[in-house]
């Protein structure tokens, strides 16, 4: 069925379709914008709430329209339920396609008292050498199509220059 629909669309374009043609039209045919709109909640969520309430809580799913959060104790979960209102409006102003309706909270399943752990290392950003930037560039000089071989420097070039803080 997808091979049969990027075949009428590059009949119709009579050209040949590259990844960064297809993407965007996948992610739109398929239905996923609006989940990958939804889901970048998960990925924003250190930005979208303020300090004090993203070390005790965090996103665990979303169903319906509905956020579920899970919440360190009962004592911030009553402070996220008087919050919940305002939390759910800066949500939706993060949010381009899709709303949430609400917020459910839920406490960690087994031990009442676990702390939720804290993010990990923060990534810091280590520009790879002149040496490295052109062997990967002699490794993909055999890719014709130009949009591709630079999103895939690009792709590289972040995955080697993003590194863990390992303090």
């Amino acid at each position: 069925m997808y091979i049969e629909k990027m075949t009428k669309v590059r009949k119709k374009n009579d050209h040949q379709n590259t990844i960064s043609d297809v993407l965007p039209w996948l992610s739109r045919n398929m239905g996923w914008e609006k989940q990958l709109d939804l889901y970048s909640i998960f990925v924003n969520w250190q930005n979208i709430v303020g300090e004090e309430f993203r070390e005790h809580a965090e996103p665990i799913k979303i169903e319906r329209g509905v956020l579920w959060l899970e919440v360190e104790n009962s004592s911030w979960l009553q402070q996220f339920q008087f919050a919940k209102i305002e939390l759910i409006d800066n949500l939706n102003r993060c949010l381009r396609l899709t709303s949430i309706k609400d917020i459910k909270m839920v406490l960690p399943k087994g031990d009442v008292h676990k702390k939720i752990e804290k993010p990990g290392p923060a990534v810091t950003f280590v520009r790879p050498s002149a040496e490295k930037i052109s062997a990967f560039q002699r490794q993909v000089e055999c890719i014709s199509d130009e949009k591709c071989r630079e999103a895939l420097m690009q792709f590289w070039y972040l995955a080697e220059a993003c590194k863990r803080d390992t303090k």
